[in-house]
């Protein structure tokens, strides 16, 4: 029968330490991590009986240039209670082949049609028993030693509801360009787009893990946002009580490729501000009253003043109209008066009789 899904449950032993030897080879002319190398185990590691079991999901669609090293960049961490589960919306780009390579070595997986990312990370959610929980997009991978070092920081640190690290960036190739660190303690933080998110103290997305019990509360995720539905579920985990932790390592790298969908910056501006609207015209949001309109301000700024602008400027207005059509904005939403970067535009502009 055409068009049904197919798919593999796999019993616990699934969840056991997978050395090098179990795996199938490695494509020829591959090598290094995670190809012909494994994670390191110290005694202790090896001794402990009590890891928290880890569930990640892979969420992936037509990915097969990069899947391979992602799936094996989990089954080489070394870890004992590991849950590996792959969800694939249909692939036909022989990513299918590679699922079934590997599926002896995972917990679950399916290949059918589905509606997008969200969704795809939602079925895995249903599927995972794990206390920790991550996703993993299907062109990112762990580095060594990151579940051994997710648990223990989870065991010493048991308030810890979201955990996150050092992130390296990595090009198509995989070779790193540069690493991000987030710094990101609080909704205060999270929700501040142009002091913190913008300036790079944002999460990346690979190297963040949280708990179940904060997926509990937090719900799924969204599955009617297309680029930022890891921020909004970010939102949502601290609106919900979370707390978060850092670790200081390296614990993901995030592949920049071509064809990536984060890379259409205008469309994932515009999806955040959607997102914390609601958030930040919310009156029990949890922050100061001047923090909360400082912020709408700004959003008010982003929003409608900064579109109007380059509406002018596309349709060549001349400057009274410019200046007529930036007012009306005001006017409409004079809530962006407390942001101190519009009076420093009207000031110029005033002084230069226009706004550009």
């Amino acid at each position: 029968m055409q068009n049904m899904p197919e798919y593999l449950i796999v019993n616990i032993d699934s969840m056991q330490i997978k050395p090098i030897s179990t795996l199938p080879h490695p494509p020829p002319g591959k090598s290094g991590w995670p190809w012909t190398n494994e994670s390191a185990r110290t005694t202790a590691q090896w001794e402990t009986q009590d890891w928290p079991t880890i569930s990640i999901i892979i969420p992936t669609f037509n990915q097969a240039a990069y899947l391979e090293q992602t799936i094996r960049s989990v089954l080489l961490q070394g870890y004992p209670n590991c849950e590996l589960i792959v969800i694939d919306g249909g692939s036909t780009d022989g990513s299918l082949e590679i699922i079934r390579k590997y599926a002896p070595l995972l917990t679950f997986w399916i290949s059918e049609k589905d509606c997008g990312q969200a969704h795809a990370i939602n079925k895995g959610m249903e599927r995972a028993t794990g206390n920790i929980l991550a996703y993993l997009n299907s062109d990112d991978l762990y580095l060594p030693g990151t579940l051994f070092t997710v648990a223990e920081y989870a065991m010493r640190n048991p308030e810890v509801d979201l955990v996150y690290g050092g992130c390296r960036v990595i090009d198509a190739e995989g070779n790193k360009t540069g690493e991000r660190w987030g710094d990101i303690s609080g909704i205060s933080e999270l929700i501040d787009l142009w002091d913190v998110w913008w300036k790079r103290r944002n999460y990346v997305q690979p190297e963040v893990f949280w708990t179940r019990r904060i997926a509990e509360k937090a719900g799924p995720f969204r599955e009617d946002l297309y680029f930022v539905m890891d921020y909004d579920y970010w939102v949502r985990i601290f609106l919900a009580g979370g707390k978060a932790g850092m670790i200081n390592n390296e614990l993901a790298a995030f592949r920049i490729t071509p064809e990536q969908k984060s890379r259409q910056s205008a469309k994932v501006a515009l999806e955040l501000l959607q997102v914390i609207e609601p958030v930040l015209w919310n009156k029990r949001l949890p922050i100061p009253l001047w923090q909360r309109y400082q912020l709408r301000s700004r959003w008010l700024y982003q929003r409608y003043f900064l579109p109007e602008v380059e509406k002018s400027l596309a349709a060549g207005e001349k400057t009274f109209a410019r200046r007529l059509r930036l007012l009306g904005v005001i006017a409409r939403h004079p809530g962006m008066l407390a942001f101190g970067g519009l009076h420093a535009r009207m000031f110029s502009g005033l002084h230069r009789l226009k706004w550009d």
